[in-house]
């Protein structure tokens, strides 16, 4: 089953507290949400030859393994966007073939605009409860690294953001910034003999969302400076730590809820002395790290 907690650090200056989600140790195909991948494919010149044909393949892989539950969408581009659909369809045999057809064909070419591929996808109609994913697939030769982390950042409860870097000089700081940004981890492909391997962990990864559209709420605690803002999903291969500082006096409630399978769940824990730790001192230094990891993604961009 999902499994949260919460310890407390009391100190002399600040206090912290962190909360962690764990997804169940093993996933039944039963136990994954409804899915939504818009898969946001790079087909600019800098893509062509050994990239845009890993990124076909992981494609065709991606598109080829969802399920008729699953709603999905392709997006390609370049100097421009264009789009499988209007907004995502479902995956029937009909649909993904023609959306295999379209990838097939791209071959690379033109400059590469990846800030509006992003908001034309999260301008996309959601109409349901399903765990959305965009899946962006790159080398990353891009000038709005700052804009993109933002806009991530800015949707994190709207949508799940995975980072997929392809070529032998990728974008690290974009795929990673992204991935940062987005709660998530970057992939990187650099030549074919690691690609096959690397491909399957990734799709391993994004595929079995077991707990979506999470909120956290704290009743009681006067919690400040909150890392992640806001959710993203749990994945079974993704455990969630929410960390922050409080003050004042111990007393009220810690809730996490959202959607599963099944239904809408909701698990809360009580805020009491008996959940203070007189040893998590790691604490600080785990908040200080998120805080600056995440001023990181933005100084590397100045040169710092």
């Amino acid at each position: 089953t999902i499994q949260t907690g919460t310890m407390l650090y009391r100190a002399q200056d600040e206090n912290f507290f962190m909360t962690m989600i764990e997804p169940p140790k093993r996933v039944s195909a039963q136990q994954i949400v409804p899915r939504e991948y818009i898969f946001i494919l790079d087909v600019s010149g800098s893509m062509g030859g050994f990239p845009i044909e890993t990124a076909k393949t992981l494609l065709r892989n991606l598109v080829g393994n969802l399920r008729p539950t699953d709603t999905f969408n392709v997006m390609l581009f370049s100097g421009n966007n264009s789009v499988l659909a209007p907004n995502s369809i479902p995956a029937d045999p009909q649909n993904i073939q023609q959306a295999i057809t379209v990838i097939n064909e791209q071959t690379g070419g033109g400059s590469t605009e990846l800030l509006p591929a992003l908001k034309q996808a999260l301008a996309m109609e959601k109409t349901d409860q399903r765990s959305r994913n965009f899946v962006v697939i790159t080398d990353g030769y891009v000038t709005v690294e700052k804009e993109a982390f933002d806009l991530i950042r800015q949707n994190l409860g709207t949508a799940n953001v995975f980072a997929f870097g392809i070529g032998s000089s990728v974008n690290r700081l974009l795929m990673e910034g992204i991935a940062h940004a987005g709660e998530g981890e970057a992939f990187i492909v650099t030549n074919d003999a690691e690609a096959e391997t690397i491909s399957q962990t990734f799709k391993e990864y994004i595929e079995s969302p077991v707990w979506t559209h999470l909120k956290l709420e704290i009743d009681g605690l006067d919690a400040y400076d909150v890392q992640p803002a806001k959710l993203p999903d749990l994945f079974a291969d993704r455990p969630l730590v929410v960390i922050g500082k409080w003050r004042g006096n111990i007393k009220g409630t810690l809730t996490v809820s959202g959607t599963t399978s099944t239904g809408e769940i909701s698990q809360s824990i009580a805020i009491v002395d008996d959940i203070i730790s007189m040893d998590a001192e790691a604490l600080r230094y785990l908040w200080a790290r998120e805080r600056i990891a995440n001023l990181g993604d933005y100084n590397k961009l100045l040169g710092g």
